[in-house]
């Protein structure tokens, strides 16, 4: 079964949502001619009864706290002066009365309203307005955590199956890229389960393109935005074909503006401002042709033998956002590469990674050093060297973002 037929027909019992009716527990109540002394007996008969409602006729009108009872009557003269008078004396005349129907989120709400005594003292609990029972704060907030715990287990399935699918995109291009370059390395780590990195490789005539980006947001917004912008990527792919980096950046920006409505203008009102960094390459192993463009991403060249890194730098000009004309146009930067240079290409989520002894970012000077302090100028043996210098970088710093990177050898 595939994994999304295995969703589809997961038979786990979903989420329920209970309401008052099952906090509500039956405890006696008193009446209002009903004494301090009967309240005070009551209490002594019932040593885990926290609050005695009362009640006129089958109507709640009042709650007695034990512990402000008990305060109340042990001064002295207090029981000659009130014991028998009627128990309406030492009650809370505003006790939070709830219908047994009311919903958990909206009960919650409303103990929350109502004041600390309301989760200290308990609530009432009525059925068609008469008397019922009583629910208690402490059980209230068992219930809601039980209730937060059971939700997330369900959104984790969610985004696992979300991670899932999204890997399952992500697979066509893997393949492609082994294809066309088998020594090739790449690495593509989520902050999240899922995240807002996405890659494309596709193979053409004599070459073939690649694509490293990074959309707005990580986690499940990120995510969205990634299957919005692969989409747009492989419908402008078929119709412009895999040669002209430049003109598939234009192609993606008008087609995620158009899906997001993100046209911009002054009399624009665009809900979103969401897009993507991007560097796009076609790249031919016969002649080692590179032609090259980036959208706020850069691209790094390490020649065979080299001491320095040539960094290529991409325009600083985001695609889809709504800043981003519908008519803009990136540029390619086209060179032919020495035999046996190393391309290397990454997101910011590893440039901007905050670490070190004064929590600073990562840097492009960094990575560079990282780069030419790989023991081999291989593609693995260099990303494995930038991934350990992240780490050690990072130490005990919270990954700030997703991270992907890629290599490969002309």
């Amino acid at each position: 079964m595939s994994a999304a037929a295995e969703y589809l027909t997961d038979s786990r019992p979903r989420f329920r949502q209970p309401s008052a009716a099952d906090l509500c527990m039956a405890v006696p109540c008193m009446t209002t001619d009903e004494t301090n002394e009967k309240v005070m007996e009551m209490f002594s008969r019932h040593r885990d009864l926290v609050s005695l409602p009362v009640v006129e006729g089958r109507r709640p009108i009042g709650l007695i706290n034990r512990s402000i009872f008990l305060s109340q009557m042990s001064k002295q003269f207090r029981m000659e002066l009130y014991g028998r008078k009627s128990c309406i004396a030492f009650m809370d005349k505003e006790p939070l009365v709830v219908d047994a129907a009311m919903d958990i989120d909206t009960l919650t709400f409303k103990t929350v309203e109502h004041g600390e005594k309301a989760l200290s003292d308990g609530f009432i609990i009525t059925q068609g307005g008469a008397f019922l029972g009583v629910g208690n704060g402490l059980q209230l907030m068992r219930v809601v955590a039980d209730m937060q715990a059971s939700r997330n287990r369900q959104i984790m399935h969610s985004i696992e199956y979300a991670s899932v699918i999204q890997q399952s995109t992500l697979r066509s291009s893997r393949e492609a890229l082994a294809r066309a370059c088998p020594a090739a390395d790449l690495v593509w780590e989520p902050r999240d389960v899922v995240g807002g990195d996405f890659y494309q490789f596709s193979e053409g005539e004599g070459g073939w393109f690649g694509a490293v980006a990074d959309c707005t947001g990580h986690g499940v917004p990120g995510a969205f935005m990634t299957l919005i912008a692969s989409s747009a990527l492989t419908q402008a792919l078929d119709q412009h074909g895999t040669r002209d980096p430049a003109q598939l950046l234009g192609a993606v920006n008008r087609s995620i503006k158009q899906t997001l409505g993100q046209q911009g203008g002054e009399d624009a009102t665009p809900g979103s401002d969401d897009g993507m960094d991007a560097a796009f390459f076609w790249f031919e192993p016969g002649s080692r042709r590179l032609v090259f463009a980036g959208a706020r991403l850069a691209l790094f060249v390490l020649p065979p033998g080299g001491t320095e890194v040539e960094l290529v730098e991409g325009q600083r000009k985001g695609v889809g956002y709504v800043d981003s004309e519908a008519g803009y146009a990136w540029n390619n930067h086209e060179r032919t590469l020495e035999a046996g240079s190393l391309v290397f290409i990454t997101t910011d989520g590893l440039i901007d990674q905050v670490g070190g002894p004064r929590a600073i970012a990562l840097g492009k000077k960094r990575v560079r050093e990282a780069v030419l302090a790989a023991p081999a100028r291989t593609p693995a043996a260099v990303n494995g060297a930038v991934l350990e210098a992240l780490r050690a970088w990072q130490g005990a710093h919270h990954r700030r973002d997703d991270l992907t990177f890629f290599s490969f050898c002309a």
